[in-house]
C-alpha cells in the first residue's frame, strides 16, 4: 500500500483515492463490512472483535506527509454483528499514533499515545469498513504493535464517578443525573469535533467549552435535584481559552464517551459552591461577572474571608440574614478582606472585581467559634470594653453613657474587618474621628462636662466585628487657650477654624520633653521654636492625625503652636511629658 500526501477543502482532510493521511485528533468510529472492490486503498482484514498484531519496520510504507512508518488494517463487522461495539486500545513500545478513515479514503481523525501513558483508542461498530492505521510520531518508530479488542456496550444511564459510551439519535442523546445531596461535578465529553455538551435543570443551564476537538469540559456546583445532560450535533464548540487538553476520542456518527466525576468541595478548583472551614480556593472571574459562594454558619462565629488576585483588583461581598459586608481593599494592596462576627443563617459570599475585572483568583475561609457577647447598642458603661457587629451599608449602631462629673474621657474604636468612623455627641458636643486611632481605627479624647451622650459607631468603607473601648479619668488637667504651660501636664483647647493655639514652655532643666497633640475633630499640626529650635510635625504614626514633637531641650523659653489641616476647628488636647 502506497502512503501519499493529502489535501484539505473547505477546513476538512480530503484524500484521494489511493491516498492515505495518518493525521492528529482524537478517534471513535463505526467499521463495518462492503465490498472489497469499493474499497481506496489494499490492506489485510480483520473481523470486529478480533485482535490486530502487527509490527512497524524499516520496509514498512512511509507516510509522505512527515516520513513515519506506517500499517493498514481493513476493520469490518460479521454478519451477525451488526450491533455490536467493541473498543480498540493500541499497545506500542513506541511514540504511536491510531488514525482511522472511511470507504472512499475520508480521514476520520487519530489519537497519538506514549509509551506507559495512556493508550490510544479507537470504538468502532458494524455498519461500515473502516481502515486503521499504525504509524510512529517520528521517523525512529520502529517495534510491534497490538490492538487488543474488548466488546463496550451503549447506555443511556450517567452516574457519578462513571462512564458511559452513548450514541446519538437524529443528531441528539439525552441522559438524566439526579443528585441526593450537593456535588461539584466535573463533566467530560469525548467524541466528534461537532458534538455540543448541555447541563440543564431547575435555574441551571451551562454549556461545556472544547479544551481540543472533540474534548469537552463543564463543571458546576449543583444542588440535590433531578438534572439532564444533552449531547448534540454542532459544529460551534468553542475552544476555551484556558489550558489545552489531550484528545481521547473522536467520535463518527454520534459515537460518544461521557464521564460526570463528583469531586471534593474543597478541593481547588470552582467558581461556586458551599464554603467550609479552611476551604483554600482557586477560581477564574469572567469579564463584567461576579462568582457566588454560600456560606452557612450553625452557632455564632468569628469569620474570616480572604480574597487575592494578581489579575484584577477584588472586590468582597457578603449578604444574608440582614447583613451586607463590603470589602474592596482591606487586604495587601488591591486584595480584600472581611473579618466578622456572623450570626446563624446562610449568606452569600460574592467574588467579584472592580471595574471589568477578569482572571484567576484565591478565596480562603477561616471559620471559629464565637465565645464573647455582642452589644450593638444600649447603655455602655465608662471604662468598660465591648464586642459589635455593624451590619448593612450606612447603618450605624448607637450607645449611651452618662458622665457624673468632670472628666477625661478616651473613647477607642478598633476593627480588622471595616474602616470605622467614631461619633461623639449631646450635651453641646459634636464630635467625629476616622483614623484619629491609627491605622483605620478612631480616637475621640476630650474633656465632658456632666450629662449624657451619644455615642455612634459607624463606616467609612465596609462593615463588619468591631471592638468599643471607653475610659474616664478624672480631669486634672486645664482648659486654656494660650499661655503658659509646664512639663507633666495635660491642656485642653478650642481651636477657630482657621486659627492656631500658642502655649509657652519654660525648661528649667536640660531633659528629654515629649508634647503630643490630638483631636477628635481636627487633624492636628504641632509646632515647636525657640533656642535654636525649629521643629513641625503632622501625623504621629500611631497616633493617627494626633501630632508628636520628641527633643532633648536645653534650658530656655520655647513656643507651641497647635494649628489644624485644612483649617479646620474644635477642641484640641495638649500633653507634655518630661
Amino acid at each position: 500500500m502506497v502512503v501519499q500526501a493529502i489535501r484539505k477543502a473547505s477546513g476538512h482532510a480530503v484524500l484521494r483515492p489511493h491516498r492515505l493521511l495518518v493525521g492528529a485528533a482524537g478517534l471513535v468510529l463505526l467499521a463495518g463490512c462492503a465490498e472489497e472492490e469499493t474499497r481506496f486503498a489494499a490492506a489485510p482484514e480483520a473481523t470486529l472483535g478480533s485482535d490486530i498484531a502487527g509490527e512497524l519496520t524499516s520496509s514498512s510504507e512511509i507516510n509522505l506527509s512527515d516520513g513515519t512508518r506506517v500499517a493498514a488494517h481493513w476493520l469490518c463487522g460479521g454478519a451477525d454483528d451488526a450491533s455490536s461495539l467493541v473498543r480498540y486500545a493500541l499497545d506500542a513500545p513506541f511514540a504511536a499514533r491510531l488514525s482511522a478513515f472511511d470507504e472512499q479514503g475520508q480521514w476520520l481523525g487519530s489519537v497519538a499515545g506514549e509509551p506507559g501513558g495512556e493508550r490510544p483508542v479507537l470504538m468502532a461498530s458494524a455498519e461500515a469498513c473502516t481502515l486503521v492505521a499504525v504509524s510512529g510520531q517520528d521517523d525512529g518508530a520502529f517495534g510491534p504493535y497490538r490492538l487488543e479488542a474488548e466488546p463496550v456496550s451503549f447506555s443511556t444511564e450517567l452516574e457519578t464517578d462513571g462512564a458511559l459510551v452513548g450514541r446519538l439519535e437524529d443528531g441528539r442523546a439525552a441522559y438524566p443525573l439526579t443528585l441526593d445531596a450537593p456535588a461539584w461535578i466535573d463533566l467530560s465529553l469525548s467524541g466528534g469535533a461537532d458534538l455540543s455538551l448541555r447541563l440543564v435543570g431547575d435555574g441551571v443551564s451551562r454549556q461545556a467549552r472544547a479544551c481540543a476537538p472533540g474534548e469537552l469540559r463543564l463543571e458546576a456546583y449543583l444542588d440535590a435535584g433531578e438534572y439532564r445532560v444533552e449531547v448534540e450535533q454542532d459544529d460551534k464548540a468553542v475552544e476555551a481559552s484556558g489550558e489545552a487538553c489531550a484528545p481521547r476520542l473522536l467520535g463518527a456518527d454520534g459515537v460518544h464517551r461521557l464521564v460526570a466525576e463528583r469531586k471534593d468541595l474543597a478541593d481547588g478548583r470552582r467558581n461556586a459552591g458551599p464554603l467550609r472551614d479552611g476551604d483554600r480556593i482557586t477560581g477564574t472571574l469572567e469579564s463584567g461577572a461576579g462568582n457566588a459562594y454560600t456560606l452557612r454558619i450553625d452557632e455564632p462565629s468569628n469569620v474570616a474571608l480572604a480574597l487575592r488576585s494578581s489579575a484584577f483588583d477584588t472586590v468582597l461581598h457578603v449578604t444574608g440574614e440582614g447583613s451586607e459586608l463590603v470589602d474592596d481593599d482591606g487586604g495587601t494592596g488591591t486584595d480584600s478582606r472581611l473579618q466578622t462576627v456572623l450570626m446563624p443563617g446562610e449568606y452569600r459570599v460574592e467574588v467579584s472585581g472592580y471595574g471589568e475585572a477578569d482572571g484567576e483568583y484565591a478565596l480562603d475561609v477561616t471559620l471559629g467559634a464565637f465565645d464573647g457577647e455582642l452589644r450593638n447598642g444600649g447603655e455602655v458603661t465608662p471604662g468598660e470594653s465591648l464586642g459589635g457587629n455593624l451590619v448593612g451599608a450606612g447603618t450605624s449602631n448607637t450607645y449611651r453613657f452618662v458622665i457624673d462629673e468632670v472628666s477625661e474621657v478616651e473613647l477607642a474604636l478598633e476593627s480588622g474587618a471595616f474602616d470605622p468612623v467614631l461619633r461623639l455627641y449631646g450635651n453641646g458636643i459634636d464630635l467625629s474621628d476616622d483614623d484619629g486611632g491609627g491605622d483605620r481605627n478612631s480616637l475621640i479624647t476630650t474633656v465632658l462636662e456632666p450629662g449624657e451622650y451619644r455615642l455612634d459607631v459607624e463606616s467609612y468603607s465596609g462593615t463588619g466585628a468591631y471592638r468599643l473601648r471607653t475610659e474616664q479619668r478624672a480631669f486634672e488637667g486645664r482648659i486654656s487657650n494660650g499661655g503658659e504651660v509646664a512639663t507633666g501636664e495635660v491642656v485642653y483647647g478650642q481651636l477657630s477654624p482657621g486659627r492656631s493655639l500658642t502655649y509657652r514652655l519654660v525648661v528649667e532643666a536640660a531633659q528629654d520633653v515629649v508634647i503630643e497633640t490630638t483631636s477628635g475633630a481636627v487633624d492636628t499640626i504641632l509646632g515647636l521654636t525657640g533656642n535654636g529650635v525649629s521643629e513641625q510635625n503632622d501625623d504621629a504614626g500611631d497616633l493617627g492625625y494626633g501630632s508628636r514633637i520628641h527633643r532633648y531641650l536645653e534650658p530656655g523659653t520655647y513656643e507651641i503652636e497647635v494649628s489644624a489641616y485644612e483649617s479646620n476647628g474644635g477642641r484640641v488636647r495638649l500633653a507634655i511629658g518630661g
